[in-house]
């Protein structure tokens, strides 16, 4: 056995350090639940004053660590470290090549902001497959290590990349120089790591499966749908035309072959001409639902219809706002260089908007709750009930509508984006723990059937993350009639039943907060079983929507009446009935938002867990306090108490951005993790001016793939629909 030299061995050591201590941030699957997140800032904000020890700690007794380091090498020598052994010993003897140079200067290297933090090294990525490195069929590839030391008790991810040597490939090869360097590392005294955390991914030639030929041909079919359509719908005014001009000419030689046949007149069925009069075709009318140009029209129509609930608009379009501003901040903790930024953010009290955005998903089921109710009860008054046949149309309506837009997301997220990201850490992204790839190969069917709330029961893997709203809130959907058939027949016995099941709600949200001592919201709960128990299960999550139905069925019975009896007040007294409800509501969402500031202050800046009765009131009572004032605001502005806010939330200028706001929830967490993938630089969280701008450009294209995915599958599916069972319904 050769036995590397003691310098170029801990040249190489230094290398591998600094190459396999990074972050395992990349991973967007365990950020898109808020549970991870917390628990690391919550870890980091106290690790400076340990960060600076461990510093001076490390490099005072770095000559200590490596004299009782084992320089026979990382164990057997291998091709691996004997292509690295020749790599760096030209460092030592002044004597550097080419392809050493290229390599060493594409190797991420430690920032500035260590001690605030920074701990993600990216080399360069190009780097890999230019210049040297290309060269004489080297083949160099990008790799990202990952990697989890502890400072005392607190972990810290690190993420490194660089490029690979050809020899360098073997997950053996890895395993066996992080055995080597972990041992290293817990000689420090002060910091230990577990090999086994460690991980490698290089950049491989991604292929084509089955999943990315569905999804290819779905959009391919869905695209030649929309082109067929658009033509056709673009052309058929020369056609008829044409068509027009040829009846009168043939009309003018019947007349005249009529009048010589001794005045006896044709049968008018005999004049066989076609004329725009006639009825479309099922196949014409079947194109013309994919022509972009009727989608662009309902896209971008400001036409509203009476009795339609215009201040919704508003509120959805704020919503998704909302949700895709706390998503962004938390996506970008993976590319952050300074965890000492965030906690600084953390310690304004503006910052909970980000924080403790859950809300805004609360606001989304309330407001499904309310208009299924409103719309069904207002059905169900038309027609005194529903036969089977309705309710059948019903659910296939409402399955349909969301699954079509749902699918194509999945696939294109699920097996096209791996295919086309590129970057430093793309690799770890698209083939990593909890990849997208990997997750919906297995879990596909669980989306298309609503349940992956529920299946895999106790972890947060999933296909299209955000997917556990949609399963919550098909399954609310498919309960709600039962309420709100109550609500028509039974009024009270529908009443105690909704509010029946609200309690029901709270309390099991109180015992469950209270048997595993989780926290007072997920955002302040460093307990990964808050997901799977509290975050994504129907029993706690159903509260808005039970609100909503109350809501929507109030509305129905008394708005018109409580409408005509506000017309008839003079201006001061509805602003003066008004304004202590607006106000008192207000106060209650300010509350219901901010009000955990200092138990997260106190549990991320002092280490102390929040109080259990603080814990168990807000887990059970906070959903309720935010969609039932929410909804009380509806009210007010649907009964003509809403003032400036009213004119505000229904102004026409919302509704083409609301009509988005489906596709823009389904797309943008995918447009997240391949921006977090493809960078090439350390994103600083501070000023604010850079996140706004990150904010706003990630805003932008999300509105933008969401109205792609609505002019070419959402609204033609709705279109569809129109032509077929609606009127059934």
């Amino acid at each position: 056995m050769t036995v590397l030299s003691p310098k170029p061995t801990v040249l190489a050591c230094l290398i591998f350090f600094q190459t396999c201590l990074l972050v395992n941030t990349a991973n967007p699957w365990s950020q898109l639940h808020p549970v991870p997140v917390p628990a690391k800032l919550n870890q980091s904000l106290n690790l400076l004053a340990l960060q600076r020890e461990f510093l001076t700690n490390f490099t005072t007794n770095i000559g200590e660590i490596f004299s009782n380091f084992d320089f026979d090498g990382f164990g057997n020598e291998t091709k691996c470290t004997a292509k690295l052994t020749e790599l760096v010993e030209g460092i030592i003897s002044g004597s550097l090549s080419q392809e050493s140079i290229a390599f060493l200067d594409a190797l991420g290297k430690p920032g500035p902001g260590i001690t605030l933090g920074n701990f993600m090294w990216l080399g360069n990525y190009e780097m890999c497959e230019k210049g040297a490195l290309a060269t004489a069929g080297n083949k160099y590839q990008n790799c990202v290590l990952t990697g989890t030391l502890y400072l005392g008790y607190y972990p810290l991810n690190l993420t490194w990349t660089g490029c690979s040597p050809p020899e360098c490939r073997d997950k053996d090869d890895f395993q066996n120089i992080f055995k080597q360097i972990a041992a290293l590392i817990n000689k420090s005294g002060m910091i230990h790591t577990d090999p086994a955390s460690w991980n490698a991914q290089c950049d491989v030639d991604e292929e084509f499966d089955v999943g990315a030929y569905a999804a290819v041909t779905v959009i391919s079919i869905f695209g030649f749908l929309v082109v067929v359509g658009t033509v056709w719908n673009l052309l058929e005014p020369i056609i008829v035309s044409f068509m027009e001009r040829n009846r009168d000419d043939t009309t003018v030689l019947v007349d005249a072959e009529e009048e010589g046949t001794e005045g006896q007149d044709a049968p008018a069925n005999s004049r066989k001409y076609a004329t725009s009069n006639q009825p479309e075709s099922f196949i014409v009318r079947f194109l013309k639902c994919f022509s972009l140009q009727k989608t662009m029209n309902t896209l971008f129509s400001m036409e509203t219809k009476p009795g339609q609930i215009l201040c919704l608009n508003g509120i959805r379009v704020l919503s998704i706002n909302w949700v895709v501003l706390g998503h962004s901040y938390l996506y970008s903790l993976s590319n952050t260089g300074g965890f000492s930024y965030l906690g600084e953010l953390t310690k304004r009290r503006n910052f909970m908007l980000v924080l403790n955005g859950l809300p805004s998903v609360d606001s989304f089921f309330a407001l499904s709750g309310f208009l299924v109710t409103y719309l069904l009860l207002k059905q169900l008054a038309k027609r005194g009930g529903l036969s089977p046949l309705q309710w059948m149309a019903f659910y296939l309506h409402r399955y349909l509508r969301l699954t079509m837009p749902y699918l194509v997301a999945m696939l294109v997220e699920g097996w096209l984006y791996k295919l086309v990201m590129t970057g430093p850490r793309a690799q770890l992204v698209s083939s990593g723990p909890q990849n997208a790839h990997d997750m919906c190969e297995k879990f596909w069917w669980t989306n298309v059937l609503y349940i992956n709330n529920f299946v895999p029961w106790k972890t947060a893997e999933a296909c299209l993350g955000q997917g556990w709203y949609l399963a919550n809130d098909m399954q609310f959907f498919f309960v709600a009639p039962i309420f709100i058939s109550l609500l028509f027949w039974r009024p009270l016995v529908g009443l105690v039943g909704t509010v029946g099941g609200m309690i029901c709600s709270a309390v099991t949200a109180a015992i469950i907060t209270a048997h595993y001592k989780l926290g007072p919201a997920t955002i302040s709960d460093s307990n990964q079983d808050d997901f799977w128990l509290m975050y994504n299960k129907p029993w706690i999550r159903i509260t808005p929507y039970l609100v909503g139905i109350l809501g929507g069925w109030f509305y129905w019975k008394w708005g018109d009446e409580i409408k005509k009896g506000v017309k008839t007040l003079p201006e001061w007294l509805k602003v003066m009935s008004a304004t202590p409800i607006w106000l008192v509501t207000a106060a209650i969402q300010y509350a219901v938002v901010f009000g955990l500031y200092d138990d997260v202050q106190d549990q991320m800046q002092h280490q102390k867990a929040a109080k259990e009765a603080d814990s168990v009131s807000y887990q059970s009572l906070a959903r309720i306090a935010w969609s039932l004032s929410l909804t009380i605001q509806i009210l007010l502005c649907q009964c003509g108490l809403g003032g400036f806010i009213n004119s505000l939330l229904s102004w026409n200028g919302w509704l083409v951005l609301s009509r988005l706001t489906y596709s823009v929830f389904l797309l943008h967490i995918g447009l997240l993790t391949v921006y977090g993938a493809q960078m090439r630089h350390v994103l600083f969280l501070n000023p604010d001016f850079e996140f706004a701008v990150l904010y706003l450009g990630l805003l932008a294209m999300s509105y933008l793939a969401a109205a792609v995915l609505y002019l070419t599958v959402e609204q033609p599916v709705a279109n569809l629909e129109g032509i077929t069972y609606r009127k059934s319904a």
